[in-house]
């Protein structure tokens, strides 16, 4: 597992070092907040001036107690914080593709039904971790993020995230999964998969120069498979297939921190809820971002932070 992590790692290492480089060499030709270039010419038709009617000026004399307290709110406003920052976005028709990598800390469990029809027995809460082996740290998830703005305000996003885990334990307690009773001692092996798909329409509430706002609605689809089985083979191996389709809200901020020769820092936050299927889970992530400008109107980006995810299903499969 540590040999797959530093591969990512230097994958990672590789893939900044050639934008940045590229970065360099093309940063001084192009704007950082478009893309486009600096010293670009359009034709213009030229500006006339224009007299405007004359209008009679009022002298409005402001609240000094109200004005001060007013401003110390509106200084509270994180879309008022450095604006002088101009952070990229995707204008109209343009799209946003990335792949990612989490290094998580997963855990678990399962049960397959209260009681068992053949033994009567009641099924055991199964620990990822406890029972089956599966590893909690050191796990490398790779995850695709496709965003199209079709719209100034409107966009489509979606995402798609494998998860497979395996492992062999001799779990230290008896535990019963569906018509089984694996005893303590005994070697068990196991597999996790989970297929997961994000669909959904983001739109942006606030948007300025230097930060966006928005709230996005997802269709959330999980595949999940579990086999569990004896390590010796004479234990027979049982499946547990289970999928669910769920509805996603959620708001999301980014920031411009900064802009150097072209490139731009920034921050994001993100969070969700989800919900249908007799399931309840939330979502939290916050992460910083280095955009680099690569050719006219085009960004690559390096992104890193931290993430929590959970999801509990209310009610027992059987």
């Amino acid at each position: 597992m540590l040999r797959k992590v530093s591969n990512y790692l230097v994958i990672l290492v590789v893939m900044t070092t050639m934008l940045w480089a590229s970065a360099w060499a093309e940063t001084p030709a192009y704007d950082p907040c478009t893309g486009a270039l600096k010293d670009a010419t359009g034709t213009y038709k030229a500006i006339t001036k224009v007299k405007p009617p004359s209008s009679k000026v009022l002298k409005i004399k402001p609240y000094a107690r109200g004005r001060s307290g007013l401003g110390g709110i509106s200084q509270l406003n994180p879309m008022n914080w450095w604006q002088e920052c101009c952070l990229p976005m995707p204008a109209k028709r343009q799209f946003v593709l990335g792949p990612r990598v989490f290094f998580a800390r997963l855990q678990g469990e399962a049960r397959r039904g209260l009681i068992t029809p053949l033994t009567a027995l009641e099924s055991s809460v199964v620990d990822f971790d406890d029972h089956l082996g599966l590893p909690k740290s050191g796990n490398a998830v790779w995850s695709i993020m496709a965003h199209y703005q079709f719209q100034p305000r409107w966009g489509i996003r979606y995402s798609f995230t494998p998860i497979s885990m395996s492992g062999s334990h001799l779990p230290a307690t008896s535990f019963t999964f569906a018509d089984r009773t694996f005893t303590a001692g005994s070697p068990v092996s196991s597999k996790w998969e989970r297929w997961e798909h994000r669909a959904g329409l983001v739109f942006n509430v606030s948007r300025s120069v230097n930060s966006v706002a928005s709230v996005f609605a997802e269709w959330l689809y999980i595949q999940d498979k579990l086999t569990v089985g004896g390590g010796t083979g004479i234990t027979p191996s049982v499946t547990w297939d289970d999928d669910k389709n769920l509805a996603v809200l959620g708001i999301e901020f980014n920031k411009c921190l900064t802009n150097y020769r072209g490139s731009t820092l920034a921050l994001g936050c993100k969070g969700s809820i989800a919900f249908l299927d007799d399931t309840i889970g939330y979502d939290a992530e916050a992460s910083l971002s280095y955009l680099i400008p690569v050719k006219r109107g085009r960004f690559g980006y390096v992104k890193g932070g931290y993430r929590y995810a959970q999801l509990k299903q209310e009610r027992d499969s059987s």
